[in-house]
């Protein structure tokens, strides 16, 4: 099983440029984050590109990395997913879901599912610990106004409307507590 502590710390001597702990990062991650491209992908080929792309991406951008957040498992899960969203909806509109196999029987890929699979469920939890710990230092009611703008999907005026605050409130409290998160996500780097 991988360690997060193992991740957080290879991933901080990466940004520092060791060669090693890349490669040491590379052996530790590479299945499961090629295990991730390719549930989305349905392709192995296009799942390792991917891989390979997150993984270049890293040593080149590795020293500009926000901790905490950025030195986790889970975004090194999210990357990934996210890249492999990014290939798939690349791919031509032709590419055929049913097809022939070389030796003649038919067969069909699934489509990704938009259920969170076992990864997503992994990059989900140690992101939802940073989260509700950031959720926790704001005030109750611009708390409730951000979790009620993304839990349900509810505009400023029907903010305004539930809350029974006026308009400019929930739009300063929606705006102040979304700076504030970004804030306490990134480790305090605005």
């Amino acid at each position: 099983m991988i360690q997060a502590q193992e991740v957080e710390t290879l991933l901080a001597s990466v940004a520092m440029g060791d060669r090693a702990a890349f490669k040491a990062l590379y052996d530790l991650t590479a299945g499961l984050l090629l295990a991730t491209a390719n549930r989305v992908l349905q392709d192995r080929a296009l799942a390792e590109d991917v891989v390979q792309d997150v993984f270049a991406g890293l040593w080149h951008k590795a020293a500009d990395m926000q901790a905490p957040v950025a030195r986790s498992l889970g975004w090194l899960c999210v990357i990934t997913r996210n890249r492999a969203i990014d290939h798939a909806r690349k791919r031509p509109a032709d590419v055929s879901l049913h097809g022939v196999s070389g030796d003649g029987d038919e067969f069909t890929h699934d489509a990704p599912s938009d259920s969170p699979d076992v990864f997503d469920q992994l990059a989900m939890a140690q992101d939802d610990h940073c989260l509700q710990a950031c959720l926790k230092q704001l005030a109750p009611e611009p708390r409730q106004a951000v979790l009620l703008s993304y839990l349900e999907g509810l505009t400023h005026m029907e903010l305004a409307e539930r809350m029974q605050r006026p308009l400019g409130t929930v739009k300063a409290w929606t705006r102040r507590s979304l700076l504030a998160l970004r804030q306490c996500m990134t480790g305090g780097a605005a």
